[in-house]
């Protein structure tokens, strides 16, 4: 590796929970970082849950609001699973980032 970040859109770190579904042993994980292309989940997956598995993501911001975001599993790596958001929802995942923005 070059140590270069090749990522088309830049991540934020934020403190956000997610429901994901399918799930592992832990239905709510933590996010770590976000961006407007997917997103990186501390999660330790089910041994059927591979590259290419699509999810379905509701991620919990305050005052019980709740942005829901459909993905599909691109990486898996000592328990974080990247997870790459489906076109067409660029203003749901927008919204997503203003409000992680304004949790913090």
């Amino acid at each position: 590796m070059d140590g270069i970040d090749h990522r088309r859109h830049r991540r934020q770190s934020v403190t956000l929970a997610v429901v994901v579904t399918p799930s592992g042993a832990k239905p709510v994980t933590a996010v770590i970082d976000l961006s407007e292309g997917g997103t990186c989940l501390d999660w330790s997956l089910r041994d059927d849950i591979s590259v290419g598995t699509p999810v379905h993501l509701c991620f919990l911001l305050e005052g019980e609001q709740v942005i829901e975001i459909d993905g599909r599993v691109v990486r898996v790596s000592a328990g974080h699973a990247g997870i790459e958001f489906l076109p067409a929802q660029q203003d749901i995942v927008r919204q997503l980032l203003a409000e992680a923005r304004s949790d913090l």
